[in-house]
């Protein structure tokens, strides 16, 4: 299997699946034979997380293959123009003919979006913080790579601007969790206890929000 090997000064041998690549750390003057062996027992794991990438990424292709974007949970085409802003309009994502690498319209993407979630986001956060009894500090977006969201000691909530995305079931979801952690700040038992009191179909959002990690990677 092809991976990319990544030596340092450490003492482990470690694999991780990284937008569908293999990386393997291992130590500066580890055998190659040794890397081998271990790549070969943990080869069932490798083929599953690959296997799971590969699915996330077909579910989201329209999107992942830049023809299309997702926003509250709906696949929404992208119209190119000669002209203007990127907007919605008429169904459509409007994308001005301007941007003409992928990355110009990623980020040219990203910068709308993140427009909307700055309105949207906190709007959502304020109500259902109202709604549920628990409020917080402060709110700001945040690019995380791997993350939805984060609450620190100070219950200052950060949620990743791409939550917009999602479906509205997802992004209450995340919303209630990190609104819990201004209660409890771990993932105890305690804390999955406040999550349920909120949101009693909280375990099935939280398996199926998994299916959206490929978004967290892109738009950078």
């Amino acid at each position: 299997m092809e991976y990319e090997l990544v030596r340092s000064k450490r003492k482990t041998l470690s694999v991780q699946i990284t937008e569908g690549k293999i990386i393997v750390k291992a130590p500066l003057r580890m055998s190659a034979e040794h890397i081998e062996n271990f790549l070969n027992e943990k080869s069932v794991w490798i083929r599953k997380k690959l296997g799971e990438y590969k699915r996330k990424t077909e579910m989201l292709r329209p999107v992942t293959d830049g023809i299309a974007v997702l926003y509250r949970g709906s696949f929404i085409g992208i119209e190119r123009t000669d002209s203007g802003r990127v907007r919605f309009a008429d169904g459509k994502l409007l994308l001005p003919n301007k941007y003409v690498s992928g990355q110009e319209a990623d980020r040219a993407v990203a910068s709308y979006f993140k427009k909307l979630a700055k309105i949207e986001l906190k709007e959502k956060l304020e109500s259902i913080s109202d709604l549920i009894g628990l409020g917080y500090s402060t709110f700001a977006l945040t690019n995380a790579k791997r993350q939805w969201g984060s609450c620190d000691a100070k219950c200052n909530i950060r949620l990743n601007w791409r939550l917009i995305m999602l479906d509205g079931e997802l992004c209450d979801y995340v919303i209630v969790h990190e609104l819990s952690h201004t209660v409890h700040h771990d993932h105890s038992s305690a804390f999955w206890a406040e999550v349920e009191k909120h949101m009693p179909n909280y375990a099935a959002a939280k398996k199926r929000i998994k299916a959206f990690s490929v978004l967290t990677a892109m738009y950078r």
